[in-house]
């Protein structure tokens, strides 16, 4: 058991400190309860007493320990697998696919969002060029159908400018999509958003009617000087169906 005790230490790398004992002068007396001259101290060959059973096992315990706590220190400073251009590639599109899934995204959204994945610039480039090719992008077609959409409920050109930019729509995409819109007559598409509002409002005080206007016009986006000149004319025809505010 001794030798096959120190085998199994040994392989595991515990290193058993050895007894030693310091003979003792010739003509020292013996110590108490040291065995007689010429008696053997260890199994009959001069070796060190063999460690007992739960000696044994407490070393064994202990190696286990120290084995997994260098294992643990090793994981920690070994770095992570480098991931091919593919597999990003791959991982970033599985993320386009259910970013848009249940709503359109603009690439400029879609390029943030990946890069604060820590998708590598690279990878996202391909991403968004295989998202086109998916179909899973078209900031044309978004940004006409938020322009169209924010222009049935009476947003001005600015206002609907600052929510492309929001979205995160290039300068280029928001140009097109606005061209349109900022054709029209502003004043005459502020006194409509204005009359719209006026005529709900007939059954109370015409000065309240007014500056209840005036603020539905400005959150509109419309500046306010101009929102105040068209509320004025939208309270007054709306009680006055004869009047036309030059409309």
């Amino acid at each position: 058991m001794p030798r096959d005790a120190e085998a199994w230490l040994a392989e595991r790398g515990i290193e058993r400190e050895p007894i030693r004992v310091t003979p003792a002068p010739p003509d020292a007396p013996p110590a108490p309860g040291a065995p007689p001259d010429g008696a053997s101290i260890g199994p009959g060959d001069g070796s060190p007493p063999a460690p007992s059973a739960r000696e044994v096992a407490q070393l064994a315990e202990a190696g286990a320990v120290e084995a997994e706590r260098r294992e643990a220190e090793a994981a920690a400073t070994r770095p992570p697998p480098a991931s091919s251009l593919a597999d990003d590639v791959a991982e970033g599109l599985a993320f386009v696919r259910r970013s848009t899934a249940t709503a359109p995204q603009s690439v400029g959204r879609l390029r943030r969002k990946l890069a604060e994945r820590d998708t590598p610039p690279a990878a996202i480039d391909l991403v968004i060029e295989r998202a086109h090719a998916e179909r899973l992008v078209d900031d044309d077609a978004m940004a006409a159908a938020i322009v169209e959409e924010r222009r049935a409920k009476g947003h001005a050109p600015t206002r609907l400018r600052k929510d492309l930019v929001a979205r995160g729509f290039d300068r280029d995409t928001i140009d097109r999509a606005l061209a349109p819109v900022e054709a029209e007559d502003q004043e005459a598409a502020a006194f409509a958003v204005a009359k719209a509002k006026a005529d709900r409002l007939t059954g109370v005080e015409a000065e309240t009617a007014y500056r209840r206007t005036v603020g539905h016009v400005a959150r509109r986006g419309y500046p306010e000087g101009l929102a105040r000149k068209v509320a004025r004319q939208a309270v007054d025809v709306s009680r006055d169906p004869a009047r036309t505010a030059g409309h």
